[in-house]
């Protein structure tokens, strides 16, 4: 009696089992619209986006409160990270033709080792938006950013409306902050 095709059966449906109990088990008490491929929680279009609250390069406490009612973009970076760099400019003359209109752009640094050198990055790739420094808290709330760059576009009613992860160029960004205002 040949044992191989039930043993192999068992098998089968012992992982279709245990697929279908992890999946169930990664949707339990997470927050509607806060579900990401990773079972990591991602903020997703049409959900609240989380406060923070951080120091800026100067170190000064800014609070999210502040960009309420604004459309805002935040963006997660690292200047470590080349993709990052590269979309800088892009993000600098989109912002300086739209924060008339009252756009906010926010980067959110989370370096760690070049924290220090954090000044002299903003101030030689000429950044005119704010840069706060980030914390884990922080990259909690907006999902673990397991990616750089991570950038999130929120309307002026506070809720988010897209969430790009990766290099965003100029005229892609450009289209997305026309959205917000």
């Amino acid at each position: 009696m040949k044992k191989t095709p039930l043993v192999l059966a068992g098998v089968l449906i012992l992982a279709f089992a245990g697929a279908f109990f992890l999946y169930q088990n990664a949707h339990r008490g997470k927050p509607d619209g806060w579900e990401g491929p990773t079972g990591r929680s991602t903020p997703s279009a049409g959900t609240t986006a989380p406060a923070f609250s951080l120091k800026d390069v100067s170190g000064n406490v800014v609070e999210s409160s502040h960009l309420l009612g604004k459309p805002t973009v935040i963006n997660f970076f690292a200047t470590w990270c080349l993709p990052c760099v590269e979309e800088i400019p892009g993000f600098v003359d989109v912002y300086n033709k739209y924060k008339d209109k009252g756009f906010e752009l926010v980067g959110i640094s989370l370096d760690t080792d070049t924290r220090k050198d954090l000044p002299a990055f903003v101030m030689n790739h000429r950044i005119a938006y704010r840069i706060l420094v980030g914390d884990l808290a922080t990259t909690r709330a907006y999902g673990g950013v397991s990616s750089l760059p991570t950038t999130i576009f929120i309307g002026k009613d506070g809720r988010i409306r897209n969430v790009h992860v990766g290099y965003l160029d100029r005229d892609a960004f450009d289209s997305e902050v026309r959205k917000l205002l």
